[in-house]
């Protein structure tokens, strides 16, 4: 949907710059609305498989889970500035910072130090994604 729809090119355009998209003529506030209602619809319908799967409700369950999304995103290539990333992309970075997570529990690292490598592979791939930007922009 993102990358062969009218509707993805829109959320492509408002996620890299927002000013410019209302210039382009993009039906900003419109496109916004219906992202965030898809993302609560999203949201409603895996709190429903959720409470089917466990049988009760869990209200914390996703509590301190920022970090490992944000890595996922930036790993996977999602530009943190907007308008870069695919959803497969973030797919692969979640795989990717499980494999690390695993592999360190498996050594037997700490799970302190788990989320300093986590922190120090964002800080990677956030500094890749200056460096290509970088390269691009001359």
């Amino acid at each position: 949907i993102l990358r062969w729809t009218k509707f993805g090119r829109h959320i492509f355009a408002i996620g890299g710059n927002e000013h410019a998209a209302t210039l382009t003529g993009v039906p900003v506030k419109q496109i916004k609305v219906a992202v965030y209602m898809i993302s609560a619809l999203s949201a409603g319908i895996a709190g429903i498989i959720e409470t089917g799967w466990l049988g009760a409700v869990t209200t914390n369950l996703g509590n301190g889970m920022e970090l490992q999304v944000i890595a996922a995103t930036v790993i996977g290539g999602a530009n943190l500035a907007g308008g870069v990333g695919t959803a497969f992309g973030a797919i692969v970075g979640a795989a990717l910072i499980e494999v690390i997570r695993n592999s360190l529990g498996l050594l037997g690292i700490n799970a302190f130090w788990q989320g300093t490598f986590i922190g120090g592979a964002i800080l990677l791939a956030v500094l890749f994604d200056r460096i290509r930007n970088f390269r691009r922009s001359d």
